[in-house]
């Protein structure tokens, strides 16, 4: 995960698809991999409705379905982007 600092924002997510694509884990750990994105970003959508850290939980299931999946991964990178966008101007 710590490699998604060395791409710029808006690319940082497709980028790791491309590496990740490129490397091809074997089927079962690439399964494994979607299966828990899947189950925490779904633990983390629960958790966004009741106490508990729901965000970031959410945000780690999004990011392991987004080495898996390019549609995920631009998805990730255009809110990435928004985010910034809108934490500057909140800044401001």
């Amino acid at each position: 995960m710590f490699d998604l600092a060395q791409s710029p924002p808006g690319r940082r997510f497709q980028d790791r698809y491309q590496r990740k694509q490129e490397a091809r884990g074997s089927l079962w750990k690439r399964c494994a991999l979607v299966c828990a994105g899947v189950v925490l970003a779904l633990v983390g959508t629960f958790f966004l409705a009741v106490p508990g850290p729901g965000i970031p939980i959410l945000l780690v299931g999004l990011a392991l379905i987004a080495q898996e999946s390019a549609v995920a991964a631009r998805l990730l990178d255009r809110a990435e982007l928004r985010l910034r966008r809108w934490w500057k101007n909140l800044r401001r």
